[in-house]
């Protein structure tokens, strides 16, 4: 993943979990001497910088199989409905399973949107635990839906004491940030709608204190756009801008409802953009202009989003379901996304949007996460144009290896820093007991989603 995206025939040294070293093999003659503690006869493989799944909710991992077939605003009645519901082995649990899905298909590295900060040092356990690189982004929210909507004149208390959430962040920072080199903390206001002026400017002022990015959802649906304008006299960019958020450290997720103007603008202060393709049409909120994007040459990455509103977390799925929606409502194929484009934002640009990471290249100087995939297999027939189809035909069934920082997590199938099966066994055990759990939550869903129903179908008609 250089510049030229080029592919070479070679070896490879790795040092304290680095790469230190890059010998082609047409430059054999030149090369020197080393010896290693374990060496690898990668013949016949394909070695590929680690992944990012740049926008991923691990709670929803318990959630498969749930509620999938409403639009976004009735949707998160019922996720919101569930993941209330789960308590602190349930999300250890759920990051477990979402990390072992990622290691499987060649992603090291996510930023999890996490909305539940009572767990988040459960989550952060279970990562540690996973071995896998992660930003999490606690969310912060404090109006809700309803009220954003029209519906209910009350304010919203979700915050509570802003001072409490200024220390609650002071010690998740000092605890957890940075934690083996593997563990980062990001700003997560829920979005700009989901959150006053005041909770927007303590995510800008704990983002600047602490130097670390800001992570939101961004005008996912057209309700979103329409009411977002009505309420900010500069629409919902200009709710972020005011309170200085609009800069490179932001990086928004789906940004599907957005005029010129908006593209303009987020170009302009350089905010990164993570596009989850599954997710917006799973839940028929639009197609984003990721075209756009890419020729503005914005920074543009991937995300898988939620469990129960799109696909499994494999990088494999996220790329070519990208690169096919480009070409829907387009019949400029010259703007059509080529497989070298989704490629280049699984691996760079989506390390570059979690903290500006050294991952997503073989380079040296370069952390060494990296996937091995077995090209004897039916996704590689032609000795040519591999990333195409490496996009076009594989489904992570060829990954052999996966590397992160130099040690191995996966081999032969099986994923090193935890037991899978036995992660699965107990997930499908408390299934029964989750469903218990929820049932006062879902009844309550049901009530709101009776009113929700009609302004939904008003707004549409």
């Amino acid at each position: 993943m250089d510049e030229a995206q080029g592919i070479i025939k070679g070896s490879l040294l790795i040092e304290d979990g680095t790469i230190t070293g890059i010998y082609p093999h047409e430059q054999e003659a030149d090369a020197p001497l080393l010896s290693a503690v374990e060496v690898i006869d990668a013949d016949w493989n394909l070695l590929i910088p680690g992944m990012s799944n740049a926008h991923y909710h691990s709670y929803s991992n318990l959630l498969k199989g749930t509620r999938s077939n409403l639009p976004l605003e009735l949707w998160s009645l019922y996720t919101i409905a569930y993941g209330h519901s789960l308590d602190d082995e349930d999300i250890y649990l759920a990051v477990l399973l979402g990390a072992a899905d990622m290691i499987r298909s060649g992603i090291t590295g996510c930023i999890d949107h996490f909305p539940h900060l009572l767990r988040v040092n459960s989550a952060l356990r279970a990562y540690e635990k996973s071995q896998m690189n992660v930003t999490i982004a606690p969310m912060i929210q404090d109006v809700s839906d309803e009220e954003f909507l029209g519906f209910s004149d009350k304010k919203s208390n979700l915050l509570g004491d802003l001072s409490e959430i200024r220390d609650f962040f002071s010690n998740l920072f000092h605890n957890w940030h940075l934690k083996n080199e593997k563990i980062e903390i990001m700003l997560g206001p829920n979005a700009p709608q989901r959150c006053s002026q005041q909770a927007l400017r303590l995510c800008k002022d704990l983002s600047d204190q602490f130097g670390v990015n800001v992570h939101t959802h961004l005008l996912e649906t057209k309700i979103q756009k329409v009411i977002g304008d009505r309420t900010y006299s500069n629409g919902m960019l200009g709710h972020l801008n005011e309170a200085g958020l609009l800069n490179h450290k932001l990086s928004v997720a789906h940004a599907v409802w957005l005029d010129y103007e908006e593209m303009d603008l987020l170009k302009e202060k350089k905010v990164s953009i993570v596009h989850n393709p599954a997710s917006n049409m799973t839940l028929g909120s639009g197609v984003a202009p990721v075209s756009r994007f890419m020729k503005d040459r914005m920074l543009v990455g991937l995300g898988s989003d939620a469990s129960n509103c799109g696909i499994s977390h494999r990088s494999f799925e996220m790329m070519r379901l990208s690169l096919m929606l480009s070409r829907i409502n387009s019949r400029n194929y010259e703007e059509w996304l080529e497989p070298s484009d989704v490629f280049k934002m699984a691996t760079r640009s989506g390390a570059n949007i979690i903290s500006g990471s050294k991952r997503g290249k073989i380079a040296e100087g370069y952390d060494a996460d990296l996937v091995l995939i077995n090209r004897s297999s039916s996704s590689f027939i032609l000795n040519e144009d591999l990333i195409s189809q490496l996009v076009f035909y594989e489904n992570g069934e060829s990954v052999e290896a996966v590397m992160i920082k130099g040690a191995w997590v996966y081999w032969e199938d099986r994923i090193l820093a935890f037991d899978e099966q036995e992660v699965i066994r107990q997930v499908q055990e408390k299934s029964s007991e989750l469903r218990k759990k929820v049932q006062g939550a879902l009844s309550e869903a049901e009530k709101k989603k009776r009113i929700l129903e009609n302004f939904y179908r008003q707004f549409y008609n």
